[in-house]
């Protein structure tokens, strides 16, 4: 066997091993020219590998190829929750889900043309340096950084823990740059928002289900009892999911003694996941929408089939599928679906999702729903016609700026509402539409639905409260 393929039979000789025949193609050649000791699925690859070697015209690097085969093999499953990911992309995944990475501790924005901190999480790095909330970053280790997007910029502050990391900010009322010099730490993505409202009632958000969420839950529990909290929204629109036992261990905060989760294996062997818990002080309303799923959907399943809460919202997303990752080194890695799961009353929600036990649509949603989508690519001026023009005086017209009906035509009225937003978003104010129009009102645009009355959580609130004057009542 020639050394050059080596690390490419071992591991397709070991995916073998662990998953059975998954390779079924025949040899190109003959079957008696394969090896005895190779099965021919792997002798034909073998094969190939050798074609493609000896007769493409160009150089081909052995890793290239493996992991092209690793990333096919995955790719035939056919499954949209099974991936292949390459070396930096399986890094970047990793961090995501654990909610921990290699960083400094900044929120950041694109705003006015800058990359710029919207917060500084207390007790990192950046906090200690001295960064604030406003400054612009212009300049990463000596390369600047304008014109740059969040997520390159992004990636050139995060590093390896203990490494030191340069950026200069412009601040407001200082003349120069400042430069600041950051040594990287291991940087907690906190998922949890919380807050109390009024009369006894609280606001529990949870964005995902990383490495760090059930210990955030047990601090805005605490804070909860304190305040003499009574109720709880829990709010998981918009929650993509996240790690299987964070979902299970705060369902255990919420869901009395018995099931919480069926995890049912490809052999139908089925695994459940319960509570030993006493019953929540707390009166629950959890929120929804077809932004939950996964993780979000096992805890909102459970919370409604134990009776321990209402759903009040949207139709859940309907991914009722576990996945596992496994690490391949220098070939990266995949994330492979290897389970089902029910909710405890046994239902598969996989492509149907939950409904909710009180169905609120959201008027955000309306709004947004028969909206042209903008390329974004064409400058566009007064006499211009088009599908572009109607989706920009669309947006123009969901924030009041445009004081007509959306035609597609760029006359006088767009014209002065395009004048309008630039005034206000600090651009030139040549009511011409060009590029950097575009990212503004796309900002404008998220900055107007963000304000509005969350017609969802008012209802949440309302009922929440219903709930809690009956116990008052009965007691």
């Amino acid at each position: 066997m020639k050394r050059h393929i080596a690390p490419f039979i071992a591991l397709l000789l070991a995916a073998f091993l662990l998953f059975g025949p998954i390779i079924t193609y025949r040899p190109l050649m003959a079957e008696d020219s394969a090896s005895p000791e190779i099965p021919p699925e792997i002798n034909f690859l073998i094969q190939l590998d050798e074609f493609l070697k000896n007769n493409y015209v160009n150089e081909i690097k052995d890793l290239d190829l493996i992991r092209g085969a690793v990333k096919g093999m995955v790719e035939s499953l056919g499954d949209p929750y099974s991936e292949y990911f390459s070396p930096k992309d399986f890094k970047n995944f990793n961090e995501s889900t654990s909610g921990n990475f290699g960083g400094i501790g900044v929120v950041i924005t694109s705003k006015d043309k800058y990359v710029t901190i919207v917060s500084v999480l207390a007790g990192t790095p950046a906090e200690k340096a001295g960064l604030k909330a406003g400054d612009r970053i212009v300049e990463v280790d000596g390369k600047d950084v304008s014109g740059l997007s969040t997520a390159e910029v992004s990636t050139l502050i995060k590093g390896e823990q203990g490494t030191k990391v340069s950026i200069g900010v412009a601040r407001d009322g200082e003349k120069q740059m400042l430069k600041l010099d950051i040594t990287r730490d291991i940087i907690k993505v906190n998922p949890i928002e919380y807050r109390i409202l009024d009369q006894g009632v609280g606001y529990l958000k949870i964005s995902e289900f990383n490495e760090n969420t059930t210990e955030n839950i047990d601090k805005a529990l605490a804070d909860f009892k304190k305040g003499g909290v009574q109720g709880i929204v829990l709010d998981l629109r918009n929650n993509p999911g996240g790690l299987l036992d964070q979902a299970i261990e705060v369902a255990r905060r919420f869901v009395p003694e018995g099931p919480i989760v069926h995890v049912v294996s490809k052999e139908g062997k089925v695994q459940t996941f319960s509570s030993d818990s006493k019953p929540s002080p707390f009166k629950l309303v959890v929120l929804v929408n077809g932004g939950s799923a996964s993780a979000a959907e096992i805890l909102s399943g459970a919370i409604k089939d134990r009776g321990a809460g209402l759903l009040i919202g949207e139709k859940t997303f309907g991914k009722a599928t576990v996945q596992r990752t496994l690490n391949l080194g220098i070939l990266g890695g995949i994330k492979l679906t290897v389970a089902r799961y029910t909710t405890p009353n046994g239902t598969d929600i996989n492509k149907t999702g939950i409904t909710p036990d009180i169905e609120v649509k959201s008027d955000t949603a309306d709004l947004l729903k028969d909206i042209i989508p903008l390329k974004g690519d064409k400058i566009l001026k007064y006499g211009n016609i088009g599908l572009e023009v109607l989706g920009i005086q669309q947006r123009l017209a969901i924030m009041n700026l445009l004081k007509a009906q959306p035609n597609g035509v760029f006359g006088p009225r767009t014209r002065t509402a395009v004048k309008t937003l630039q005034k206000k978003k600090g651009l030139a104010v040549t009511g011409i539409v060009d590029a950097a129009f575009y990212k503004a009102l796309d900002e404008a645009v998220y900055e107007y639905l963000h304000t509005r009355e969350d017609v969802q959580l008012r209802k949440a609130i309302d009922v929440l409260k219903q709930k809690l004057k009956s116990v008052e009542n009965a007691a």
